[in-house]
């Protein structure tokens, strides 16, 4: 079996030496023969954190070596290589598994830093050996952070800070040595947050100091868990891989209790409200002020869970006493909880009280009738609040000045901010009317424009029947003049329509019998059948801009 056929045990497949060519230096050439098999392929090339290349290859490789290439070119030279190689396990994405140089790659002194092409010969079981030009050595300073602890191990609502602290080394390829990173190496740390009110994440940068150290204050104003650092990449340094932190650092939570009252209970939008009373705290003496205790009044409970997504109303702060007192400008009407600034350094503990924000709105479709009969009747909508309820007053007034209400009416629910209303009342000849909307809880007081309804006043100035005994079946007329008051006098009524009623004797029903006009005087003559005994009687038809009248009832016995 000739010595390119031998299986040896992976275990045994390393070589005594690692050779550190100089440039020009010639090494003799490996002759491959062509694949037999379908060839197994290098799945990655990594510089660990302790400057040993990792090569992707399956356990059962054997003769395993790589050539650092002194650039991509044709015939460059080679600057280092070795068949010393063990394999290794996976740690994480910087240290993964494979086959590593059993020592960190040291290149020819004077050798710039920078990442040079790698070659790798290498043989599997049943393939023919291969020969394969994949990744790069990363010939760079490998820094990353050596230790990391914490200062405390609880944070409270009067020491919130906890300082993160650590060192960093770097180690140098070129001489082998580990030594404390250099002045002004930026680390990287990331705190992962439990709480309420931040982020789930953080990201904090720390400076080295000249003996590799370095310190950086925290006020995470939350728990801190499963936190980790790391070096801050530049051109000569090739961080190493996160580390993390030993421990956590809790929250300790003080526990608190409040009072607090509004001046007012109603205030209009925007418009300035006190916020006032005592906060307190639990210690080992018992319940004390809490002093400096900032305070928040919100439209939002400190128990909700979007809390923090607005809604605050005004702020303060607590005296030594515990007292507070404050401003508050409220927007929309509800409840408004006044706690300490929620965090969780605190527990939720809150007071409530109601207030009050009449909403602005506006009103739409009003129309006003003043009938016939002298009853004045309005309708319309209230939109652009929540409205159902409200009350609307129908308002007179004889110059448009002073108002009088009439009656009122009530809003009902008719779409989305949207109601509607309607009142009637007995009205008069000739007046000013409106809608109007005192102040309430929901809505702010609001007048509708002025409306001048009037109508004619309208009399019989005469009015007589032709006949006192008239036979039954017969006819009879009805005739007379009517007249309406205009600007002070009686004047003719020209073209009124009327009626002519009849109830029949013993019946409480009217019937009309029949119909006729006046005359452009007023003057009318209107001839109706008679069906016996009973009352007679003239009334207008409606009649725009004037108001109805009648004549009196007439007893006829017919024959």
């Amino acid at each position: 079996m000739t010595r390119s056929a031998r299986r040896l045990p992976y275990a045994l497949v390393r070589t005594a030496a690692v050779f550190v060519l100089s440039t020009g230096v010639a090494v003799p050439a490996v002759v491959m023969a062509p694949n037999a098999f379908a060839a197994t392929t290098v799945s990655h090339v990594v510089t660990n954190d302790r400057g040993q290349l990792v090569i992707g290859l399956p356990y059962n490789a054997y003769w395993v070596k790589v050539d650092v290439l002194a650039s991509s070119e044709p015939g460059a030279a080679v600057l280092a290589s070795t068949d010393q190689m063990v394999q290794v396990g996976y740690s994480n994405t910087s240290n993964p598994a494979g086959w590593a140089t059993e020592r960190p790659i040291r290149l020819p002194e004077g050798t710039p830093y920078g990442n040079y092409p790698v070659s790798i010969s290498y043989h599997i079981p049943n393939e023919t050996a291969q020969e394969r030009k994949f990744g790069t050595f990363t010939y760079k300073q490998h820094t990353g952070v050596s230790s990391l602890a914490y200062d405390r191990a609880t944070t409270d609502f009067d020491n919130r800070t906890v300082v993160a602290s650590g060192k960093a080394t770097t180690f140098d390829p070129a001489t082998g040595v580990s030594a404390p990173a250099r002045e002004g190496t930026e680390v990287k740390v990331t705190l992962s947050l439990d709480g309420r009110k931040n982020p789930s994440s953080k990201v904090e940068t720390a400076v080295v100091g000249a003996d590799g150290t370095f310190s950086l204050p925290l006020t995470p104003d939350a728990r801190i868990t499963n936190s980790k650092a790391q070096v801050v990449e530049s051109a000569d340094t090739d961080p190493r891989h996160e580390v993390w932190f030993p421990s956590s650092v809790g929250v300790e939570t003080t526990t608190v209790r409040i009072s607090a009252n509004t001046d007012k209970y109603r205030v209009h939008k925007g418009a300035p409200f006190k916020v006032a009373g005592k906060v307190e705290r639990l210690t080992n003496d018992g319940w004390q002020p809490f002093a400096g205790a900032p305070l928040v009044s919100s439209m939002k409970s400190p128990v909700h869970w979007d809390y923090f997504t607005g809604g605050t109303v005004g702020t303060g702060t607590a005296a030594a006493d515990g007292t507070f007192a404050y401003t508050a400008n409220a927007t929309v009407p509800g409840t408004v909880h006044t706690s300490v600034e929620q965090s969780d350094y605190v527990t939720t503990a809150h007071d409530t009280e109601v207030i009050a924000v009449p909403a602005a709105f506006s009103y739409t479709n009003v129309k006003y009738n003043l009938d016939e009969f002298g009853t004045i009747s309005v309708s319309g909508q209230i939109k652009g609040a929540t409205c159902e309820g409200e009350k609307v007053h129908l308002q007179y007034s004889p110059d448009g000045v002073k108002w009088k209400s009439m009656v009122v009416g009530t809003a009902h629910y008719s779409g989305a901010d949207t109601c509607s209303f309607n009142a009637n009342a007995q009205g008069f000849v000739a007046m000013y009317y409106r809608v109007y909307h005192p102040e309430s809880n929901g809505l702010v007081a609001l007048a509708s424009k002025a409306s001048f309804q009037y109508r004619y006043v309208t009399r019989f100035a005469s009015a007589t029947y032709s006949s006192t005994r008239p036979k039954v079946n017969s006819t009879i007329t009805a005739s007379g003049s009517l007249q309406r008051y205009v600007n002070g006098k009686w004047r003719a009524f020209p073209n009124p329509k009327l009626m002519v009623l009849f109830k029949p004797k013993g019946d409480p029903q009217w019937y009309w019998v029949a119909k006729g006009r006046a005359n452009s005087n007023g003057v009318y003559s209107i001839k109706a059948k008679v069906y016996g005994d009973g009352h007679w009687a003239v009334i207008t038809e409606p009649t725009p801009g004037h108001f109805y009248t009648e004549t009196k009832a007439t007893y006829i016995d017919a024959r």
